[in-house]
């Protein structure tokens, strides 16, 4: 629930190039794909970070990773919130994706064209006020990766602490990827349960699958990466716990394995 509050924060930030009492559009500023940077200055955790997106006919959509249960996690966009600008607050409510009715109002700290910061002096599910002090700033999505990101790559993780092997990944158009690893006797296999679904948010990547294979935790799981593509080369960035950064690099491959 505290994940989904700080996502929701984010949003309202994006106004391009306005302060908040100089008489500016923000309804036109707002529209386009906003991502949570930092909150209260400090940067967010890779796998905590939210999108929204404002779009022109008054919808909302509000993307996060949630904890379905103990064993289940998943990355969900939900596109079930309506928003309004009034002056230099965005009032934004709806059904949450998991559960709950939420009503939300943003101020408007500053704007410009890449950059908001916002506060939230309102925050309620199902009519429950959650106090938020928190301050939020927001990075405007200016680029689009989908499709330098669709084919096959092979690669492996380049954190110093990590002895994994080789992998291949395949992105498809319609949003979902296939897997490969290596078993114990050295043959290619196709992760069947793989259950793979991506998100591209400009140089955000947010992954779903199943069946974790390095932890061997069982049931849904998502992670997100910081991706840069240059030339036929791939590279995942990732901040997470007690300020350890996780790597990534892989390169372009002309198939999947031959299995």
């Amino acid at each position: 629930m505290r994940n989904l509050l700080c996502c929701f924060v984010c949003c309202v930030t994006i106004l391009a190039g306005c302060s908040k009492d100089d008489g500016c559009d923000y309804s036109q500023l707002l529209i386009g794909t906003w991502i949570n940077s930092q909150v209260d200055a400090k940067p967010v955790l890779t796998d905590k970070v939210f999108t929204m997106q404002f779009r022109e006919d008054g919808v909302e959509v509000y993307s996060t990773g949630y904890e379905l249960d103990a064993s289940n996690k998943r990355w969900i966009e939900n596109d079930k919130f309506t928003y309004k600008v009034d002056g230099k607050s965005i009032i934004i409510e709806g059904q949450g994706a998991v559960s709950g009715l939420f009503y939300m109002e943003f101020e408007i700290v500053s704007i410009d064209a890449e950059n908001l910061i916002y506060r939230v002096p309102v925050f309620k599910i199902d009519n429950v006020v959650y106090p938020d002090p928190k301050l939020y700033s927001m990075k405007r999505v200016r680029v689009d990766l989908r499709a330098k990101c669709l084919g096959t790559w092979y690669g492996r993780s380049t954190s110093p602490e990590n002895v994994d092997g080789f992998h291949y990944w395949s992105y498809f158009p319609d949003g979902s990827f296939s897997y490969f690893y290596k078993d114990d006797l050295g043959h290619w296999v196709s992760k069947v349960d793989n259950n793979g679904g991506y998100f591209l948010y400009g140089n955000f990547l947010a992954s779903n699958y199943s069946n974790d294979l390095q932890s061997g935790a069982v049931g849904l799981a998502y992670e997100c990466w910081n991706v840069d593509i240059v030339g036929a080369t791939m590279f995942w960035t990732g901040l997470r716990a007690n300020n350890v950064t996780t790597s990534f690099r892989m390169d372009r491959a002309s198939a999947p394995p031959v299995l």
